[in-house]
């Protein structure tokens, strides 16, 4: 049996569990978005809300460790772009796939462009070449911020739609 309990004064909502305040002050985003990495040079690019994602992950190819003057650095040429790309490496870390694969892979701190809100994150970059969408969103970089709309892409731009087949 669901039970519902709704307190204006704590802002606590309940519907079978508790979510939090900041759950209830959090934007709606479609399952894909359009974002920008703007650090990366990328001003515009398909995003996928992936709320199975911990972390933020962005197709990269050419991807090469190197040392400038005692710093590692990462040089990749980003989904869709000829020029090539170099940050200072966080760490190496390792990833679970979807497919229960654990890859290591480079991350770097760049700033995300969401729905007009700027956020700093933590990207691994991998080859997602055979992936549909060259940008995943992970729950570090929704939690709090952004609430998913599994069936609706693209609510932060002018092309919001619900998916063909979904419930009005």
């Amino acid at each position: 049996m669901l039970e519902g309990i709704l307190s204006m004064s704590s802002i606590t909502m309940r519907v079978g569990r508790r979510f939090s305040e900041g759950a209830c002050m959090a934007r709606m985003v479609g399952w894909r978005e359009r974002a920008a990495l703007p650090g990366l040079g990328i001003l515009d690019m398909s995003a996928k809300m992936d709320t199975g994602a911990l972390s933020c992950s962005l197709h990269a190819e050419d991807i090469e460790i190197t040392n400038h003057d005692g710093t590692n650095r990462v040089r990749f040429r980003p989904a869709g772009c000829d020029e090539v790309c170099s940050a200072p490496l966080l760490e190496m870390r390792s990833v679970k796939d979807s497919g229960g694969h654990v890859t290591v892979r480079p991350f770097i701190l760049t700033e995300l462009v969401l729905g007009g809100e700027r956020l700093s994150v933590e990207l691994s970059l991998i080859d997602r070449a055979p992936m549909r969408h060259p940008l995943i969103v992970g729950r570090r970089a929704l939690r709090g911020r952004f609430t998913v709309d599994a069936e609706s892409v693209e609510l932060l731009g002018k092309n919001a739609q619900k998916e063909p087949g979904s419930r009005p």
